[in-house]
């Protein structure tokens, strides 16, 4: 259980907003800010990564097949 940033009030059931104060409960945990291209209205949001797909597929399958094969171990007979 957290509490509020802004209060301290405990946070039990997890709330966007503060029961106690009515503020946001918890920081962000990310930037609006973004790369603009293009017309005003058009968004585009870039991450940078040096890995080629081929190496980033294999790693997603990879991963994927690692926490299907802990879910079935876990699982009783």
């Amino acid at each position: 259980m957290t509490n509020c940033q802004h209060c301290d009030h405990p946070n039990k059931g997890g709330w966007f907003y503060c029961r106690n104060c009515g503020d946001r409960a918890h920081p962000q945990k990310f930037t609006t800010n973004s790369w603009m291209r293009g017309d005003v209205s058009s968004r585009t949001d870039i991450e940078f990564n040096e890995v080629s797909l081929e190496q980033s597929a294999s790693k997603m399958a990879k991963n994927t097949m690692n926490d299907r094969l802990k879910k079935l171990a876990a699982q009783p007979l």
